[in-house]
């Protein structure tokens, strides 16, 4: 990966709600270059699960940053009416403003004026995150994966790719090919992936067929669900079933972990077939027991679920991102249960950063109020300052550079 870019010299003034640090302009003024002091120390974070953010920069517009992701008529009128009552979205703007030294009202234009020196701008919010690394899932935009060193020149720090499974599969079914040549092509896949470094796999099956894995399902089983004419999103559960019980084989005879989304994600995922307690018949599977899992997004509502998967399954993961996005007050609440149950050795902190490098900046930065929110809890149950200092080292960046061998 291309090394990171040397910040340059700014001036740092503290944040009124938390300890980070607003990019002051060097020579005042709306034209003046936005960066973060290189020295300032936060908590390091291995981003356990992200997305691509934009190369180039321009007006933000926070409406268009939600859930909804319809495109039919009035979608978009539907977002930019809705968005100014989002919690996520007042939030976000009043932090930013204060990061950039502007009013709440001003944010779009300075934020356009900050970002015609785009490098510039990336690198210090992602100083100011505290982001040592990232997991990213490259497969959206298409052609992201082509653009790996560019996000880290960005970003300032090593961007550990990992291989989505979707885009081989969707298009394989779309195609007419039978469950042989989709199992085959997602094994070659797998295996280029880990020889060019990258660190691990993921599926959105929730977004697909969901949750409840027939670890059993056969290869006839496979074939016949490929006969229909729903559209491919839903097409073939038996053999996405099939794919996913390979697959995980796979991955734990390549010693690299698997993602799997569980809880929420955007309007198009039926978020009932999105319960990572569906997965238990897969988790005591052979493959299911064998691969080193990680269930994403706090399986938001069912962070308790996702705690006692952690907690009762060896090779489960707990990975805690999205909700720090889009419910910013509920996270140190969900990750103080993840911490009550699970072992803390077993729990990841991420963004789900995307689009926007502001939506890697503020979740971040929610993470580490939480935490801070959290180890005050603790503290006053009687936990030992060594050991919390421990757990933090751990979930902020430990256990990411344990399990994906950073």
């Amino acid at each position: 990966m291309t090394a990171p870019v040397a910040p340059g010299p700014v001036i740092v003034y503290a944040n009124p709600w938390t300890r980070l640090g607003r990019a002051h302009p060097v020579d005042g003024g709306c034209t003046a270059r936005y960066r973060c002091d290189a020295s300032r120390k936060e908590e390091d974070v291995i981003d356990d699960h992200a997305h691509p953010f934009n190369l180039a920069g321009g007006p933000l517009d926070p409406a268009a940053l939600s859930l909804d992701i319809g495109t039919e008529p009035g979608a978009e009128d539907r977002r930019r009416s809705l968005g100014p009552g989002r919690l996520f979205q007042e939030l976000l703007t009043v932090r930013l403003a204060e990061y950039l030294g502007c009013g709440p009202d001003e944010v779009p234009q300075a934020r356009a004026t900050a970002s015609t020196e785009w490098e510039s701008y990336v690198g210090g919010l992602f100083r100011t995150s505290g982001i040592t690394g990232i997991v990213m899932d490259p497969a959206w935009p298409p052609g992201a994966a082509e653009n790996l060193e560019r996000y880290a020149e960005l970003a300032g720090c090593p961007i550990h790719p990992i291989l989505r499974l979707e885009p081989i599969v969707d298009r394989l079914i779309d195609e007419g090919a039978g469950v042989a040549e989709i199992v085959d092509a997602v094994g070659r896949a797998m295996d280029e992936a880990a020889s060019r470094g990258w660190v691990g796999f993921k599926t959105i099956l929730a977004y697909r067929t969901g949750l409840a894995v027939n670890p059993d399902v056969t290869r006839q089983e496979a074939e016949t669900s490929l006969r229909s004419d729903v559209p491919v999103r839903r097409r073939g559960k038996a053999c996405r079933d099939l794919v996913l019980r390979e697959a995980l084989a796979n991955a734990a005879d390549m010693g690299l972990p698997f993602q799997i989304h569980t809880g929420m994600g955007d309007s198009e995922i039926r978020l009932g077939e999105s319960n990572p307690l569906l997965l238990e018949e897969l988790l005591h599977s052979p493959a299911g027991a064998a691969a080193r899992i990680v269930l994403i997004h706090g399986s938001y509502p069912w962070t308790d679920e996702l705690a006692y998967l952690a907690a009762a399954r060896p090779n489960v993961w707990a990975d805690l991102s999205l909700c720090n996005i889009f419910s910013p007050l509920t996270t140190a609440n969900r990750l103080l249960r993840l911490v009550d149950l699970a072992p803390t050795n077993r729990i990841l902190l991420a963004t789900d950063g995307f689009q926007e490098p502001e939506l890697f900046w503020f979740p971040a930065v929610v993470l580490r109020e939480s935490w801070e929110q959290v180890r005050s809890t603790l503290a006053a149950a009687g936990a030992r300052a060594s050991w919390l200092d421990e757990v933090e080292v751990a979930i902020f960046e430990g256990n990411a550079r344990t399990l994906y061998g950073l």
